[in-house]
């Protein structure tokens, strides 16, 4: 045996081997566009009643618990890749699995264009936009490879295509728990780990700051009794 084929062959045997496999089953084709756009709202408002979805994301898709996500107002196309994921277990949620393992795609983009035809919660109207939230949102930081939180989710945090989820008006809690669960991979269904790769490069108080910046409003106590009076 040539010395050469030795070297190669020992270079394979010892070479470990890379997942490969996709973050996400989903792909944003033709089909798949097709299939959003022929989607029935109410439909998915009988299914969203009958999976007692409620429970976690409220009656009108804004939650009362903030480690749960605000899903009013998101896009369509975005909420139908995150029930796919969980489905396909690209993305780990053992009550979410349990209430999606049935379901069929047509019903997944039904409920997604029902929760897409809702009003999304409010921003915090006096949210305080510092020089380092700025840069981050709008400009990011070329240094460290970070692209603009607003070149994929919108100027006003309402969101871009596809997968690009909306922020504003999120709850805070939830938001943070996301950047850290993407920070610590313990979320893997972001395609090319984009969320992965930029979360990496946050400082704890760069997520804290962002998450107040792009949380939804929640009026003080004293507010409260004073509607209440």
């Amino acid at each position: 045996m040539k010395p050469y084929i030795s070297v190669i062959t020992a270079l394979l045997l010892f070479t470990p081997v890379v997942n490969a496999e996709p973050s996400s089953a989903v792909a944003f084709d033709l089909a798949t566009i097709k299939l959003l756009k022929s989607a029935d709202p109410q439909a998915g408002k009988a299914l969203a009643e009958e999976s007692k979805c409620a429970k976690c994301h409220g009656d009108a898709g804004v939650s009362d618990d903030p480690d749960d996500i605000n899903i009013a107002g998101m896009s369509a196309s975005y909420l139908f890749k995150q029930l796919r994921d969980y489905k396909d277990k690209k993305r780990d949620d053992r009550d979410m699995y349990k209430n999606v393992r049935e379901l069929e795609d047509e019903q997944m983009a039904d409920l997604a264009a029902w929760f897409a035809s809702l009003s999304p919660a409010p921003a915090n109207p006096d949210r305080v936009l510092t020089d380092a939230v700025r840069k981050l949102v709008f400009y990011g930081d070329p240094e460290r490879l970070l692209k603009a939180c607003a070149s994929c989710h919108g100027r006003r945090g309402q969101g871009g295509q596809f997968d690009h989820p909306a922020l504003a008006g999120q709850n805070r809690t939830y938001l943070v728990d996301s950047l850290v669960a993407f920070q610590e991979e313990d979320r893997e269904n972001d395609i090319y780990g984009r969320m992965r790769d930029i979360s990496k490069s946050l400082t704890e108080d760069e997520i804290e700051a962002l998450a107040d910046y792009y949380a939804t409003y929640l009026p003080d106590e004293d507010e409260d009794e004073e509607e209440e009076e």
